[in-house]
């Protein structure tokens, strides 16, 4: 009957609604039902694992992609590890679009990896008993190795991509690199596939035909409960695991808003520039036209925890003690406060530049960063990598070198061999080495004994280094030592006040 209809129906003779088709193809949704409810062993070489003897081909093929796999993530996790330094690689700070593809990213790694949750399911819907009743002469601890090894490489891509994201800097990085451990994690299903199709061997291609991946489990209906506090498992699973990796992620950014994986200290040489004519605008003063040296601004320059335009602000800090300055005066009317320069960084010219509050170029300057030396243009957030030469201004512009070297070690070396490099990134000179001290942010300044007393050349009056008291070292302004006239010179007046020469 169901051909006649057909046929009727297709000749168009037929005066029948042609809804009789829906006869021929009937929808059984209950099917659909009992599939889903149906598992089955993953096509993967970790499944051969246990399916084949230890001795076989497949099983060594099988371990060898294993171990490949493993062996590739754990490179890629240890080098990101071993070139920390003590989480100095983690970049000072990125961009906004950085942090997007960031986060973003953490999501996109939860979704793509499948080993943990395939994992946890087989464990979990296959019990010791459900697994002997279907594979008697296979071992079940095999099954659990075998699951327990697709726990571990999902872990291992896991805290993989939290260091890559940690130390990424560049938006493409980020999905290369994200791409290329996503590849290591499958090469298990890649090599099954290849297998299959005979490429390896005939016996790799009769291991993964064989009838273990065509047998199916059933979810036990009759425990909806069970199944219930898998769900929850899986689920409360997939939460714990993003909170960790959101909660590492944000501890990092907001450490990089702060500037913590920068130098907290640096040190500042400006080479030998003079501006006759700088402009003072000294507030409730007039303007006054001074003499601007720029060495005098030389020394130890320290982040104090403010930021602008995403970068630390660095203040310059007292010569003597590398202390920050007093900003309060005894007699504001006739004690001026000393106030100290900045380095920072200027997004509307795109530089790092040196600035005081109370010099301008010109009174016409109202810009929102007046600068007086500025880097080349730059988008970098680490001060260490500014590259090139500044332009300085002396009534023009021109150009000149700036050294900057962070203050902050990270071994003997960094002290010049001079010092021991402590817990806290400082270096502690040595008092004393065979008639020699030394002094400096890196112990770089040696003092000999023999040169703590020295004599003028014309009256041979008599000049020596000034301590501090309680054993606190020697007196130094500029990482050098300050001498203090002792008496010989016939123009000096002992009697009013010591003499200080740098």
């Amino acid at each position: 009957m169901e051909k006649e209809a057909l046929a009727a129906i297709e000749s168009g003779e037929s005066k029948e609604e042609p809804a009789v088709v829906t006869a021929v193809d009937p929808i059984d949704d209950t099917k659909d039902d009992e599939d889903f409810d149906l598992l089955t062993l993953p096509e993967s070489t970790h499944t051969l694992l246990f399916t084949e003897p230890i001795h076989s081909k497949a099983f060594l093929f099988s371990l060898a992609i294993a171990s490949l796999s493993i062996m590739c993530l754990i490179l890629a996790l240890t080098n990101k590890v071993v070139t920390l330094d003590g989480m100095r690689e983690i970049p000072g700070n990125v961009g906004h679009t950085v942090k997007i593809a960031q986060f973003a990213s953490i999501f996109i790694a939860l979704l793509m990896e499948e080993e943990i949750p395939t994992g946890l399911c087989l464990l979990r819907h296959i019990p010791k008993n459900y697994f002997k009743s279907k594979f008697p002469n296979l071992k079940y601890y095999k099954f659990v190795a075998s699951c327990s090894l697709r726990i571990l490489m999902g872990y291992i891509f896991l805290v993989s991509v939290m260091l890559l994201l940690m130390m990424a800097d560049n938006v493409l990085d980020i999905f290369f690199d994200f791409i290329a451990l996503q590849f290591l994690q499958q090469l298990d299903d890649v090599a099954f596939n290849l297998a299959r199709m005979g490429v390896f061997s005939k016996s790799l291609r009769e291991a993964t035909t064989k009838k273990y991946f065509r047998i199916e489990f059933k979810k036990e209906v009759n425990k909806a409960e069970r199944s219930r506090k898998i769900s929850f498992f899986l689920k409360t699973l997939y939460f714990v695991n993003l909170i960790a990796l959101l909660g590492a992620l944000i501890q990092v950014t907001s450490s990089q808003s702060r500037g913590d994986y920068q130098c907290k200290s640096i040190n500042v040489i400006i080479k030998d520039e003079v501006w006759e004519e700088s402009i003072v605008q000294v507030p409730g003063k007039d303007v006054e036209e001074m003499v601007l040296i720029y060495p005098y601004f030389n020394g130890m320059y320290n982040q104090d925890g403010s930021s602008h335009d995403g970068r630390p602000v660095y203040v310059e800090q007292n010569k003597f003690d590398n202390t920050p300055f007093d900003t309060t005066s005894p007699d504001e009317l006739n004690i001026g406060v000393k106030v100290p320069a900045q380095i920072k960084y200027c997004k509307s010219i795109r530089a790092w530049v040196f600035t005081h509050e109370h010099i301008r170029k010109s009174t016409r300057d109202d810009s929102d960063c007046p600068w007086l030396l500025r880097s080349e243009e730059t988008d970098v957030y680490d001060i260490e990598e500014v590259q090139g030469s500044w332009q300085v201004w002396a009534g023009v512009i021109s150009r000149t070198d700036v050294d900057i070297v962070c203050n902050e070690c990270s071994d003997d070396a960094d002290c010049n061999l001079n010092g021991v490099c402590k817990k806290d990134g400082k270096c502690e000179c040595f008092d004393d080495v065979e008639g020699v001290q030394f002094i400096g942010s890196h112990c770089e300044v040696r003092i000999e004994d023999a040169c703590k007393t020295i004599y003028g050349e014309e009256y041979n009056d008599t000049w020596s280094v000034a301590l501090l008291g309680w054993g606190q070292g020697v007196f130094q302004e500029y990482d050098r030592p300050v001498y203090v006239y002792r008496g010989g010179h016939p123009l000096i007046n002992d009697s009013e006040s010591d003499a200080v020469f740098l």
